[in-house]
């Protein structure tokens, strides 16, 4: 049977963040910290938390949803269909909450959750440089040659573009590897 995620739960998963702005992730965020979990090498337990920004837990009905649309999008990912990000993959859009780099921010705060799990020793220079990206775009790391790599507009766009393939790449070795 195929997980599916109704639209009115969807929606209302949506509307609850958009209701309290103010103490939670923007849909962009949360979709970015779920595609973490649904990508990284765990799910971390109660990383729905993540997502309100204050001591107040999130609704129960709105944790089921959010983790229903994980397991929907780690199907989606494991069946090779691809992820689709609520954003445009354009790194110099800036759309507070909404853009790019607000995507980025919410995977690396998944990352950060399980940061220990996302660096095996025989594979720590693989996952760093998948990960450039994601740390580039999110403004993450105030390193020189960072600042200086931002500066190659061309460059960035195509780290960009290629991001739901890096997801893949990342779901695959931790999900597959080659020597199970």
């Amino acid at each position: 049977m195929a997980l599916v995620i109704k639209q009115d739960q969807l929606k209302e998963v949506q509307n609850y963040l958009l209701q309290h702005a103010e103490n939670t992730l923007t849909w962009v965020e949360t979709h970015g910290l779920m595609t973490a979990m649904a990508v990284g090498p765990a799910i971390i337990e109660n990383w729905t938390a993540l997502c309100r920004q204050d001591e107040e837990p999130l609704p129960s009905h709105i944790a089921a949803n959010l983790d229903k649309i994980l397991q929907l999008q780690a199907s989606q990912i494991a069946a090779e269909s691809g992820i689709t990000l609520p954003c445009k993959l354009d790194p110099y859009e800036d759309q507070e909450g909404s853009d790019l780099a607000s995507w980025c921010l919410g995977f690396m705060s998944g990352l950060a959750m399980g940061e220990e799990l996302w660096y095996p020793e025989d594979k720590e220079e693989e996952v760093a440089q998948l990960l450039l990206p994601f740390v580039l775009i999110a403004g993450l790391d105030e390193d020189p040659e960072l600042d200086e790599l931002w500066q190659n507009t061309k460059l960035v766009r195509e780290m960009a573009a290629n991001i739901p393939a890096v997801l893949e790449e990342l779901f695959l070795l931790y999900h597959a590897p080659e020597n199970p």
